[in-house]
């Protein structure tokens, strides 16, 4: 069986493919998930409020929307999609560059897929610091420095 982990929109190059493979691969690995296919979609704010309003019910842009297109315990196959220019404002919030914030919430978007959830508190703090964790394990030469 083939394994793929894709980047579509990455157009402009404003990431380097290799980071975001590097972040999905580290968060595969540490939670030992097998997986099949994953991708990663650039869209804009209007693409990615017209996904959640769909798909969630949530007449909002955001940042992350993550689709597990697996079932159960089955390999992982799915879709993030990440907006632009909501990470981009974030990126300016939370004093990142704007590929350090992209590849957060990619991190974000791979654990959803591994089966973690941010419905309560403890929930999205244990997110937090997984996220945390596989950020560190990004080399640094891999990532840009913040601006």
């Amino acid at each position: 069986m083939s394994k793929e982990l894709n980047l579509v929109g990455n157009e402009r190059g404003i990431l380097k493919s290799e980071v975001v493979k590097s972040a999905m691969s580290s968060v595969l690995d540490g939670e030992d998930k097998d997986y099949t296919s994953v991708s990663v979609l650039l869209v804009s704010d209007e693409e990615i409020q017209e996904v959640n309003k769909k798909y969630l019910g949530h007449d909002y842009a955001t940042d992350v929307v993550t689709f597990p297109l697996h079932e159960g315990s089955k390999p992982i196959e799915g879709e993030i999609y990440v907006s632009l220019q909501t990470t981009e404002r974030n990126s300016k919030l939370f004093n990142n560059s704007h590929s350090d914030e992209i590849i957060r919430v990619v991190i974000h978007g791979m654990l959803h897929l591994a089966g973690y959830e941010d419905s309560s508190s403890e929930s999205r703090d244990e997110m937090k610091k997984k996220e945390d964790f596989y950020l560190g394990l990004i080399e640094d030469s891999l990532m840009t420095k913040p601006e």
